[in-house]
């Protein structure tokens, strides 16, 4: 009866914490935190599956090289604007012209293809693009709820000046 105690008391210790943990997501020396503000610069694009609705604003806009961006990407419920909470997903940025990967953001947290985990589905991932040119932004998405999904994902083009 004691270790059925024991057992208990520590699920409610993990549920706790996993429910009550802040909002800020940490992506190696990045930090992916919530962000309210809202941009007339945003490209919002429905994932090839159709499950999650992905919108991506970045700031400064234009982009411009050498100087960091915040890449602020928002989940949300398909074809809407209500958050779909709890996603599993990835970002990789790659240059279109060689289609080099010049970042990735489960390399970032040292687990390379493991996606990265969201709470609170809006994130800001500040990112220096290298050079002037077009890059291509493309944001896979793993799981939904905790559950996972076949991936879908949506790629965003852009241009760095």
């Amino acid at each position: 009866m004691k270790i059925l105690s024991i057992a208990a008391m520590l699920i409610v210790i993990i549920v706790t914490i996993l429910f009550t943990s802040p909002t800020i997501d940490v992506v190696s020396n990045a930090v992916l935190a919530q962000n309210t503000s809202n941009s007339a610069s945003s490209l919002t694009k429905l994932t090839d599956g159709g499950s999650i609705t992905v919108k991506l604003e970045p700031s400064p806009n234009p982009i411009k090289s050498n100087e960091q961006t915040q890449l602020k990407v928002s989940f949300f419920k398909p074809n809407t604007e209500e958050i779909q909470p709890h996603i599993d997903y990835d970002m990789i940025i790659n240059e279109s012209t060689t289609n080099k990967t010049i970042f990735q953001a489960s390399n970032q947290t040292g687990q390379p293809g493991i996606p990265v985990h969201t709470a609170e589905s809006i994130v800001t991932i500040p990112f220096t693009f290298p050079a002037e040119g077009e890059y291509t932004i493309k944001i896979p998405v793993y799981g939904i709820l905790f559950n996972p999904i076949a991936p879908e994902s949506v790629t965003f083009s852009t241009h760095v000046e």
